[in-house]
Protein backbone atom coordinates (compact mmCIF):
# COMPACT_ATOMS: atom_id res chain seq x y z
CA UNK A 1 0.00 0.00 0.00
CA UNK A 2 1.09 3.55 -0.59
CA UNK A 3 1.60 6.28 1.97
CA UNK A 4 -1.36 8.37 0.78
CA UNK A 5 -2.42 9.93 4.13
CA UNK A 6 -0.50 12.28 6.38
CA UNK A 7 -1.33 13.69 9.81
CA UNK A 8 -2.31 16.97 8.16
CA UNK A 9 -5.09 15.07 6.33
CA UNK A 10 -6.89 14.50 9.65
CA UNK A 11 -8.68 17.25 11.52
CA UNK A 12 -8.22 15.54 14.89
CA UNK A 13 -5.91 12.99 16.38
CA UNK A 14 -8.90 10.77 17.18
CA UNK A 15 -9.66 10.46 13.46
CA UNK A 16 -6.01 9.67 12.76
CA UNK A 17 -5.96 7.09 15.58
CA UNK A 18 -9.11 5.45 14.19
CA UNK A 19 -7.49 5.14 10.75
CA UNK A 20 -4.27 3.91 12.36
CA UNK A 21 -6.10 1.18 14.32
CA UNK A 22 -8.27 0.13 11.35
CA UNK A 23 -5.28 -0.60 9.17
CA UNK A 24 -3.58 -2.71 11.86
CA UNK A 25 -0.18 -1.69 10.49
CA UNK A 26 1.21 1.83 10.30
CA UNK A 27 0.99 1.96 6.52
CA UNK A 28 0.67 5.74 6.49
CA UNK A 29 3.45 6.41 9.02
CA UNK A 30 1.03 8.20 11.34
CA UNK A 31 2.89 7.01 14.47
CA UNK A 32 6.31 8.60 14.08
CA UNK A 33 7.61 7.58 17.53
CA UNK A 34 6.12 4.03 17.51
CA UNK A 35 4.21 4.48 20.78
CA UNK A 36 0.87 3.33 19.34
CA UNK A 37 -0.57 6.84 19.19
CA UNK A 38 -1.12 8.45 15.81
CA UNK A 39 -0.56 12.14 15.07
CA UNK A 40 -0.03 13.23 18.65
CA UNK A 41 0.47 16.85 17.65
CA UNK A 42 -3.00 17.18 16.07
CA UNK A 43 -5.74 18.95 17.98
CA UNK A 44 -8.23 16.88 19.89
CA UNK A 45 -11.98 17.16 20.23
CA UNK A 46 -11.33 16.14 23.83
CA UNK A 47 -13.56 15.72 26.81
CA UNK A 48 -14.19 19.41 27.26
CA UNK A 49 -16.86 19.48 24.55
CA UNK A 50 -19.48 18.82 27.22
CA UNK A 51 -19.08 22.21 28.96
CA UNK A 52 -19.59 23.89 25.59
CA UNK A 53 -22.74 21.86 24.96
CA UNK A 54 -23.97 22.46 28.51
CA UNK A 55 -23.52 26.21 28.14
CA UNK A 56 -25.34 26.10 24.79
CA UNK A 57 -28.26 24.25 26.41
CA UNK A 58 -28.53 26.81 29.21
CA UNK A 59 -28.24 29.79 26.86
CA UNK A 60 -30.68 28.25 24.37
CA UNK A 61 -33.22 27.77 27.15
CA UNK A 62 -32.73 31.33 28.40
CA UNK A 63 -33.21 32.70 24.88
CA UNK A 64 -36.37 30.63 24.47
CA UNK A 65 -37.74 31.87 27.78
CA UNK A 66 -37.06 35.47 26.78
CA UNK A 67 -38.75 34.88 23.42
CA UNK A 68 -42.00 33.62 24.98
CA UNK A 69 -41.92 36.28 27.69
CA UNK A 70 -41.69 33.93 30.67
CA UNK A 71 -42.72 36.19 33.56
CA UNK A 72 -40.92 33.98 36.09
CA UNK A 73 -37.50 34.76 34.62
CA UNK A 74 -35.28 37.12 36.61
CA UNK A 75 -33.95 39.94 34.36
CA UNK A 76 -30.34 40.01 33.22
CA UNK A 77 -27.68 37.33 33.55
CA UNK A 78 -29.23 36.11 36.81
CA UNK A 79 -32.17 34.87 34.73
CA UNK A 80 -30.06 31.90 33.70
CA UNK A 81 -29.86 30.60 37.28
CA UNK A 82 -32.87 32.14 39.08
CA UNK A 83 -36.64 32.40 38.72
CA UNK A 84 -39.25 34.47 40.43
CA UNK A 85 -41.66 32.48 42.52
CA UNK A 86 -44.90 34.30 43.14
CA UNK A 87 -46.87 33.90 46.36
CA UNK A 88 -50.59 34.31 46.96
CA UNK A 89 -50.12 37.86 48.25
CA UNK A 90 -48.42 38.94 45.00
CA UNK A 91 -44.87 39.09 46.31
CA UNK A 92 -42.08 37.58 44.22
CA UNK A 93 -39.13 35.70 45.70
CA UNK A 94 -35.98 34.93 43.76
CA UNK A 95 -35.37 31.15 43.81
CA UNK A 96 -32.73 28.91 42.25
CA UNK A 97 -33.79 27.41 38.92
CA UNK A 98 -33.60 23.63 39.29
CA UNK A 99 -33.56 22.98 35.54
CA UNK A 100 -30.21 24.68 34.90
CA UNK A 101 -28.10 22.05 36.75
CA UNK A 102 -29.94 19.32 34.84
CA UNK A 103 -29.05 21.02 31.56
CA UNK A 104 -25.42 21.27 32.62
CA UNK A 105 -25.39 17.52 33.27
CA UNK A 106 -27.31 16.83 30.05
CA UNK A 107 -24.38 18.39 28.22
CA UNK A 108 -22.56 15.10 28.83
CA UNK A 109 -24.67 13.69 25.99
CA UNK A 110 -22.49 15.79 23.71
CA UNK A 111 -19.61 13.33 24.11
CA UNK A 112 -21.13 10.47 22.07
CA UNK A 113 -22.65 12.98 19.64
CA UNK A 114 -19.21 14.52 19.15
CA UNK A 115 -17.66 11.14 18.48
CA UNK A 116 -20.41 10.29 16.00
CA UNK A 117 -20.09 13.60 14.15
CA UNK A 118 -16.30 13.45 14.17
CA UNK A 119 -16.01 9.84 13.00
CA UNK A 120 -19.00 9.35 10.70
CA UNK A 121 -20.54 12.63 9.53
CA UNK A 122 -17.96 15.38 9.16
CA UNK A 123 -15.17 15.03 6.60
CA UNK A 124 -11.91 13.48 7.79
CA UNK A 125 -10.19 16.87 7.67
CA UNK A 126 -12.79 18.62 9.89
CA UNK A 127 -11.00 20.51 12.64
CA UNK A 128 -12.01 20.46 16.32
CA UNK A 129 -13.50 23.95 15.99
CA UNK A 130 -15.90 22.64 13.33
CA UNK A 131 -17.04 19.91 15.72
CA UNK A 132 -17.48 22.42 18.57
CA UNK A 133 -19.50 24.78 16.38
CA UNK A 134 -21.75 21.93 15.25
CA UNK A 135 -22.32 20.68 18.82
CA UNK A 136 -22.97 24.20 20.13
CA UNK A 137 -25.46 24.96 17.37
CA UNK A 138 -27.30 21.65 17.79
CA UNK A 139 -27.45 21.90 21.60
CA UNK A 140 -28.55 25.53 21.67
CA UNK A 141 -31.20 25.03 18.99
CA UNK A 142 -32.61 21.96 20.74
CA UNK A 143 -32.93 23.80 24.07
CA UNK A 144 -34.44 26.87 22.40
CA UNK A 145 -37.04 24.89 20.45
CA UNK A 146 -37.89 22.69 23.42
CA UNK A 147 -38.42 25.79 25.58
CA UNK A 148 -40.73 27.33 22.99
CA UNK A 149 -42.74 24.11 22.74
CA UNK A 150 -42.99 23.58 26.52
CA UNK A 151 -43.96 27.22 27.09
CA UNK A 152 -46.78 26.91 24.56
CA UNK A 153 -47.97 23.78 26.35
CA UNK A 154 -47.84 25.58 29.71
CA UNK A 155 -49.86 28.47 28.28
CA UNK A 156 -52.44 26.01 26.90
CA UNK A 157 -52.75 24.29 30.28
CA UNK A 158 -53.08 27.67 32.02
CA UNK A 159 -55.84 28.69 29.56
CA UNK A 160 -57.70 25.46 30.30
CA UNK A 161 -57.42 26.07 34.04
CA UNK A 162 -58.78 29.61 33.61
CA UNK A 163 -61.70 28.29 31.55
CA UNK A 164 -62.46 25.69 34.23
CA UNK A 165 -62.47 28.38 36.93
CA UNK A 166 -64.89 30.46 34.84
CA UNK A 167 -67.38 27.58 34.66
CA UNK A 168 -67.54 27.23 38.43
Amino acid sequence: MSNDLNCSDFGTRERAQREFLQSGVDIHQLDADDDGKACEWNGSTGWWVWPIASAALVVGRAMGRRRVGDHRMVPGAQGVMFNYEFSEDGNADKVFDRITPMLLIAGLAALPVTIFLRDFVLPRSATPIAVYIAITAISGAMAYLATLRLSRRDLYVADLATEDEGEL
